[in-house]
């Protein structure tokens, strides 16, 4: 790999991703506040769920596999961002 090392976390996430999808890991670059805050939307959504499923969704979506969206969280309550 150039120019970083892969943890064993990142390690392990990635033959846990392969595992159970049986696809590749992917990268995406995102603003560290905006994927807390999609972290914590996802919980407000579906505690169960996590943003990768969130993402898989939104995905299927887009392409026209789906036709429901994912389910989006109820505002924070005060209208907080």
């Amino acid at each position: 790999m150039r120019g970083y090392a892969v943890t064993d976390n990142v390690a392990v996430r990635k033959v846990d991703s392969m595992a159970q999808e049986g696809t590749p890991f992917k990268r995406i670059r995102l603003d560290n506040d905006l994927w807390d805050r999609f972290e914590e939307a996802v919980h407000r959504a579906d505690p169960d769920s996590n943003r990768s499923v969130v993402i898989r969704k939104f995905i299927r979506w887009y392409v026209g596999d789906i036709d429901e969206m994912p389910q989006r969280p109820e505002p924070k309550r005060g209208g907080e961002k």
